[in-house]
């Protein structure tokens, strides 16, 4: 637990590295929880993540209590080759919001490369993790297939809508293979994985510790 303390941090805290990349989460008032990723080099800190929506990259500027976790397999050296392909997938990616993934990455170009030629639905954390796997060559940050169909338990109204838009926007898309990837990773196990000494992260590990980071959380909040 003091691990965790420790090495949650507030994305504005003084005491941050001049450069590193970051698992990051916001508790809205609601207490729904959105992630994104962190990137300070040379001392300026980003996020860069996906709404739902809209794509953005925008500075820090403490009026959302966003906490991250460094990720340390991302070394600092990576930060200028980081942000350049962020603004290239800004320009480029066009996601539409839907509990998917498929081990899909966007590369050095900026382009979207999917496994099986899906289209680009996820969600904030399935764009942090195709973001992140643009850097991993061939591994990947979570193994996704541990999070099958019961990651999406208690969603069937929005699942059957949400096959039924896919569907409809692309008629060629055969469904039953498309849905054997409809999962959801959570922001908090987003990271969760972050403290992973392994990856790809497997979720046995990330249900290990998310009820301590939870705790963290909600202790900085009252704080």
């Amino acid at each position: 637990m003091k691990e965790i303390e420790n090495s949650l941090k507030h994305c504005t805290e003084t005491d941050l590295e001049e450069n590193m990349v970051g698992a990051a989460i916001l508790i809205n008032e609601d207490l729904s929880q959105h992630a994104a990723i962190f990137l300070r080099y040379k001392g300026d800190s980003k996020l860069f993540h996906f709404t739902g929506k809209s794509l953005i990259i925008e500075d820090v500027s403490g009026m959302e209590d966003y906490y991250l976790k460094k990720l340390d397999f991302l070394p600092a050296i990576l930060l200028p080759a980081f942000l350049a392909q962020s603004e290239l997938i800004l320009e480029k990616a066009k996601p539409e919001f839907g509990y998917f993934y498929e081990g899909s990455l966007y590369d050095s170009n900026g382009d979207f490369i999917s496994p099986n030629a899906a289209p680009q639905y996820m969600t904030c954390v399935g764009f942090c993790l195709n973001v992140i796997k643009g850097f991993l060559s061939d591994l990947d940050f979570f193994h996704y297939e541990d999070w099958d169909e019961k990651s999406v338990e208690g969603k069937l109204a929005y699942v059957q809508s949400f096959l039924i838009k896919v569907k409809q926007s692309h008629p060629s898309i055969k469904i039953d293979d498309f849905q054997e990837n409809l999962r959801r990773i959570l922001p908090i196990e987003f990271v969760a994985g972050g403290f992973s000494k392994d990856i790809p992260v497997r979720k046995f590990f990330t249900d290990s510790i998310v009820e301590d980071i939870q705790k963290s959380l909600d202790g900085k909040n009252v704080a």
